[in-house]
This record gives structure tokens, C-alpha cells and sequence, in this order.
């Protein structure tokens, strides 16, 4: 896989967590935005931004 795909990946996952979280603080139905979430790579992003601190 390219490297644009390798970053590409967890921004939308990212974008879907921030989606489940905008959901459920609405009400919304939450659970399949933060899987997609999750499935995309967003706490994979989370975690490369936190070593990248160090």
C-alpha cells in the first residue's frame, strides 16, 4: 500500500469516531460510526500523534 493510502486511512477513521461522538452526544444511533471508526485506523491515528509528541 502507497503512502498516500497509509495516511489517508486513519483521517477517515478520524472522521467517522468524530462522527460517532457528534452522534451520540445527539442521541443519534452512535455504534456503527465508531466501528467504522475504529475499522478505519482513528485510534491508530490517535496513538501515531501521541508517539509523535514524544
Amino acid at each position: 500500500m502507497n503512502d498516500v493510502a497509509k495516511k489517508g486511512f486513519p483521517f477517515v477513521g478520524v472522521m467517522f469516531l468524530a462522527l460517532g461522538i457528534f452522534k451520540l452526544v445527539q442521541g443519534d444511533d452512535w455504534v456503527v460510526w465508531i466501528i467504522l471508526g475504529v475499522l478505519f485506523g482513528g485510534l491508530s491515528a490517535v496513538r501515531w500523534r501521541r508517539d509523535r509528541q514524544r
